[in-house]
């Protein structure tokens, strides 16, 4: 697997995972017998994880904690002038931007299946489904306060007259139906890797996706897309720091772990978004997302190098082989994306809003 392929898995297509050759394995491989010390590993950490998630997580009645009703209309009062305003400010969006929009709304709405993801690896789970551990109650109330940006994302597009909400809603039945599976397998530090990287990926995504919306004349959705990504990188700083004190107790398996995921590639948590009426539906709303610039391949370099500087990759002493060829191919990945990246900047897109059946056509 060449590196332009890897970029290109990255960002274009959806990721078809291959069995490794005996050379990768020999950088990103980890025996099936370490496992167990891994989740031991994760396991001790128990009191920084309650402390981390006591100072990241927001009370229920905390006075800046929000519900979707607050940026909504309300029914139970003058609700007509709020639609309207809704509507009107939704028309000048683009096509485009409403693309991304709906995409980022599926993936948030695909929620089940990542809170899944943590209850299958056994230093992470909620065994009972109301334990007292602190990751049980990490994953309820993350999965609590990331489960209101599908119902605030959902409840505005209903008003958006551009869209087709049945083919929105269809897709993410589907997308829940699919599953996901991000190539973490059992393994609560690749695990980890991923969430750290996707959650700043996602706030990247509604970032950009606010800064346009507020371009186009779209205020309120400049709003909504503002607050959900400050949520995602309350939920980053979260993971990035689970992760760094793993590195700190276990640098030689965090640092296979790590270029294990990246030599894999992130991928997106939308990767299985398809339907029989196009089958390239993920890769269709990930090109537009990135010509729009709302979530790029500089975007995904910059994850990177952040992750690498606070996880200080470049000073980590190692000691296995496995772990040091880990640690050299972790610091030069960013490089090679950069170039990667530079060749296929000028890339031709066309956009064609009739292979997104989300968006009316006139």
């Amino acid at each position: 697997m060449n590196e332009e392929n890897i970029l290109q898995q990255s960002f274009d297509i959806k990721n078809i995972r291959m069995p490794y050759t005996p050379e990768e394995q020999k950088i990103i491989g980890i025996a099936d017998s370490l496992l167990a010390d891994r989740n031991e590993v994760v396991r001790g950490l128990e009191s920084k994880v309650e402390k981390l998630s006591n100072k990241i997580l927001r009370d229920v009645d905390h006075s800046k904690n929000w519900q979707p009703s607050d940026y909504l209309p309300d029914f139970s009062g003058d609700w007509h002038s709020d639609v309207k305003t809704i509507q009107k400010q939704s028309r000048a969006l683009s096509d485009e931007l409403l693309v991304v929009l709906v995409g980022d709304m599926i993936t948030e709405e695909g929620l089940p299946t990542y809170q899944t993801l943590l209850n299958r690896v056994a230093s992470t789970q909620d065994p009972t489904g109301n334990h007292e551990s602190a990751w049980g109650k990490w994953t309820r109330w993350w999965t609590a306060e990331e489960n209101k940006h599908g119902d605030l994302l959902h409840t505005y597009l209903m008003f958006v007259e551009k869209l087709n909400m049945h083919a929105v809603e269809r897709d993410i039945q589907h997308l829940l139906g699919s599953g996901f599976d991000p190539g973490a397998a059992d393994d609560p530090y690749k695990l980890l890797v991923y969430t750290s990287f996707q959650e700043k990926a996602t706030h990247i995504s509604h970032l950009g996706t606010a800064r346009i919306g507020e371009e186009q004349g779209d205020e309120m959705l400049h709003i909504i897309c503002t607050i959900i990504a400050e949520d995602e990188l309350r939920h980053f700083s979260f993971y990035r720091g689970v992760m760094k004190d793993i590195f700190g107790a276990d640098p030689n398996g965090a640092m296979t772990a790590y270029a294990h995921m990246m030599k894999k590639t992130i991928s997106m948590p939308a990767e299985e978004l398809d339907s029989n009426r196009n089958p390239r539906l993920f890769t269709d709303f990930s090109e537009v997302a990135q010509a729009s610039g709302v979530y790029t391949a500089r975007d995904y370099i910059e994850i990177m190098e952040q992750l690498n500087a606070f996880w200080k990759i470049d000073d980590r002493k190692v000691t296995t082989d496995e772990a040091i060829q880990a640690q050299n191919y972790v610091l030069n990945l960013p490089e090679r994306y950069i170039k990667l990246a530079a060749r296929r900047k000028n890339k031709d897109f066309n956009f064609d809003a009739s292979r997104f059946d989300w968006i009316k056509q006139a």
